[in-house]
């Protein structure tokens, strides 16, 4: 059938709202009961409000084992990750999103046992279990009773945790510092390891890696093996089956492999040096992450990241060698994905291709083999290759703001719907998506918005701007005193490069983001007004002081590194009201859409409230739709629908 010739930017997609708020799902976790090769996913499903459910996969059968009155989801540190762990005799540990109970799942009957009631006010997380003592838990003890929304900056405790599911006990192993993650015990549960920070530091800023000797449900002899506030990050310890901890530092500017020997304290890198400007780790936002796991005793599988983009390779420690295992899998970057050991010659991935949306893969090895099937989908639907916009890899120069020695990253998506063709002699309107952050990142993988938008006739270009992670640790600092201002004009520089290309029309281009990517939508719209048709910035900040006075304890003191680290004292106010967008809506001349949660604790709902006020008082459009129930991010399928819905209204009516 011949294609129809209608503008770019309205064209009939087969994509939907509906679609993707009801039939699409996301995947966060995964453990596996490596005697039964049973792999549990944690499941967030739209069409269920947001519930968080387990699904075992065994024998190429698939069934939900949680009950459904629960939700298994840890909300330690706001942004959750770690939320359940597996015991060796195959039941599940987990954390109950509303109560933040700890329950035990026996997956045989979908029976959830509560094995530790949580005081209102305490969260738990990051679960490890001994290897034999198979009742005791270790845990990330997170305490709000003292805080307030006021002061939950300040007000809030991490410790790490001993919990006997069978006592009832909890005793406290590790305290003093202001956070704690990969607690992990050894293979013979002789040791524990873990990383702790306190603040200003963020997970890839600063760590410190310890680990002790574990007795009798105490740690003795604590010993620190790597990593220095403001200077290292360490990342992913994880004991491996040789009795070597491993773990990542980014001493060398990149999160390399390296291995420490508890027997005499050794720590060595594991030197590959066609990957020594690779990552082998991500910026911890959440708990929980996985990007390397050990296969064997001589053998890791790890996911190597270069500009953002993930390629999954095996280490032989034996011969010191690696090779690429040929899989599709490219965003592994990303918080959520990951890599897990299912046997000595199987794994799971987490993750999306360029051609598929995130899914839950089993790799086997074999005789020199590799066989990929794929266990789930995000989507129950699935968007013919024909429809499939194929992102491009680009590189622009800076030319704005104060930092122009350098270049910006991009990932550019163009139109694409092979049902209709454009007008004569126009260029597609173009949506510039910014990520959130900021040190996170977008990748080159399938995204069902962005091909909501190009199967429409839009363009999309995914900014990787100054700060972003997945291309070392000079990039990401790059960013330090800057926020708001290097990263805006880098949104600036990538359009300029994608007009002078010839691909998109300049007079019609938008951006969004969310979190920090919505931050910098309200700052681009009044640092270069003459650029956008339009902005849409959800769950965005507004009011800098505003997020400083109000802001949970995790990212707290973050906005000191990344907006006024470069700021003498005496100016730090005058520069908070500068880099407060709200300040400036008289300079706004694109029309602006905010969306936002009710319930966000990590930028509340007023920011979006302030940006509105300041924008009518000065004549300009704006408007605001909020979510009730919703957080950081919409997990139910009536904020993921209507978000979707208004955003393309948006587009439509200002871009096409």
């Amino acid at each position: 059938m011949s294609s129809r010739v209608v503008p770019y930017g309205r064209w009939e997609s087969p994509l939907s709202a509906k679609q993707l708020s009801t039939s699409s799902i996301s995947l966060h976790e995964v453990v596996v009961d490596e005697k039964k090769s049973a792999i549990y996913a944690l499941e967030c499903r739209p069409a269920e409000d947001g519930r968080f459910a387990i699904v075992q996969h065994l024998n190429g059968q698939t069934r939900d084992v949680l009950p459904t009155n629960l939700s298994a989801h840890a909300t330690v540190q706001e942004l959750g990750g770690g939320s359940m762990a597996m015991r060796p005799d195959g039941k599940i540990v987990f954390s109950e999103s509303k109560s933040c109970d700890v329950y035990l799942l026996d997956p045989a009957t979908s029976t959830a046992t509560r094995v530790h009631a949580a005081v209102d006010g305490i969260r738990y997380g990051d679960f490890c279990i001994h290897p034999t003592a198979i009742q005791r838990v270790i845990a990330i003890k997170e305490d709000h009773r003292d805080a307030t929304p006021e002061t939950q900056a300040t007000h809030v405790r991490n410790t790490l945790v001993a919990i006997d599911v069978e006592s009832g006990t909890e005793t406290t192993i590790a305290e003093g510092d202001d956070f704690y993650s990969h607690p992990k015990f050894d293979s013979t549960g002789k040791y524990v390891s873990w990383i702790q920070w306190s603040h200003p530091d963020m997970p890839w800023t600063g760590t410190v890696l310890y680990y002790a000797e574990w007795d009798g449900g105490r740690l003795k002899n604590a010993t620190r093996v790597a990593g220095e506030a403001q200077k290292e990050s360490i990342a992913q310890p994880k004991w491996g089956l040789d009795g070597m901890l491993y773990f990542t530092s980014d001493r060398t500017g990149y999160w390399q492999l390296y291995s420490f020997n508890v027997r005499d304290h050794s720590v060595q890198p594991l030197s590959f040096p066609t990957l020594a400007k690779s990552d082998f780790a991500i910026a911890e936002w959440k708990l929980g992450s996985s990007t390397y796991i050990s296969l064997d005793e001589k053998t890791i599988v790890a996911a190597v990241i270069t500009n953002a983009t993930s390629e999954i390779m095996i280490i032989d420690l034996s011969t010191s060698t690696v090779r690429a295992l040929d899989l599709p899998y490219i965003d592994l970057a990303q918080p959520g994905n990951g890599i897990y050991r299912v046997s000595s010659s199987s794994f799971a991935v987490v993750g999306a291709t360029r051609a598929s949306p995130q899914e839950l893969g089993l790799v086997t090895l074999a005789s020199g083999s590799v066989k990929r099937t794929t266990l789930a989908s995000t989507a129950s639907f699935v968007l013919s290759a024909d429809y499939v916009s194929t992102a491009t890899h680009l590189t622009a120069p800076q030319k704005y703001g104060p930092l122009c020695d350098g270049n910006v990253h991009m990932f550019y998506f163009p139109p694409c719907n092979p049902d209709f063709t454009p007008e004569e002699n126009t260029l597609p309107p173009l949506l510039v998506h910014v990520h959130g952050g900021p040190n996170g990142c977008v990748t080159p993988a399938l995204n069902l918005e962005i091909q909501y938008y190009t199967t429409r006739g839009f363009a999309v270009c995914a900014v990787n701007y100054t700060g972003s992670t997945g291309f070392g640790r000079e990039y990401r600092e790059r960013l330090s005193g800057y926020w708001g201002i290097i990263d805006t004009a880098d949104a600036v520089s990538a359009v300029d490069s994608l007009v002078e290309k010839g691909l998109v029309d300049k007079s019609r281009v938008g951006i969004y983001g969310g979190s920090a990517g919505g931050y910098l939508t309200l700052q681009a719209l009044h640092m270069y007004p003459d650029v956008w048709a339009a902005g849409v910035s959800s769950y965005g900040i507004s009011d800098v002081r505003a997020l400083q006075a109000d802001s949970y304890k995790f990212e707290s003191q973050d906005v000191d590194r990344i907006l006024l680290s470069k700021t003498p004292t005496d100016q730090r106010e005058r520069e908070l009201t500068e880099r407060s967008p709200c300040n400036h809506a008289k300079k706004m001349k694109a029309p602006l859409l905010l969306l936002q949660g009710t319930i966000d604790m990590v930028v509340p709902v007023a920011q979006a409230r302030i940006m509105a006020d300041a924008m009518h008082r000065e004549g300009r459009i704006a408007e605001v739709v909020e979510f009730e129930g919703e957080g950081h991010g919409w997990i139910g399928k009536k904020a993921v629908y209507e978000s979707l819905q208004r955003k393309e209204d948006w587009w439509v009516r200002y871009l096409s």
